[in-house]
């Protein structure tokens, strides 16, 4: 197991939410990450999605580290499950999870630092957070909900 996927199971049982939160079985996993990066990123598979989105997008720079905790403030429904993507270079394929983002900001505040994307599953739009403090985001919903709170 992975350090980033150990550090996020951890987090799950720490906070005691194995019923609410799921790994995407390691079968689809695979297909729904190629589908996620043909969908969203251009030129195919890359470490960091952010650099070659297919969409214009939108950011803003947390310079203390903390933009997680803005993401229930941002995506359109923060109890709607949502894939949570996760940048792990030590698997061949991003591992994901099923949540809703309210229980992925409480997952990430238990982790080390790591790169992550949400995004619905009927892939409307999508937020990152990168390894520079900014949260990203695509998609009309995100982009006017980042612009109406000034950010």
């Amino acid at each position: 197991m992975s350090e980033v996927i150990e550090e996020i199971e951890n987090a799950i049982d720490l906070l005691k939410l194995n019923l609410s939160v799921k790994r995407v079985t390691a079968g689809l996993e695979e297909v729904l990450f190629k589908e996620l990066l043909d969908c969203f990123v251009e030129g195919g598979d890359r470490r960091w999605w952010w650099e070659s989105f297919k969409e214009s997008s939108k950011s803003i720079l947390f310079e203390n580290g903390l933009g997680f905790q803005e993401l229930i403030d941002i995506v359109p429904d923060p109890d709607e499950v949502v894939w949570f993507v996760v940048e792990d270079d030590q698997s061949p394929f991003y591992p994901i999870y099923e949540a809703s983002t309210l229980n992925i900001v409480k997952i990430i505040g238990e982790c080390f630092a790591y790169e992550y994307y949400l995004i619905p599953k009927d892939k409307r739009w999508l937020i990152c957070e990168t390894h520079h403090n900014s949260i990203v985001g695509i998609g009309s919903e995100v982009i006017s909900s980042i612009e109406e709170k000034g950010m």
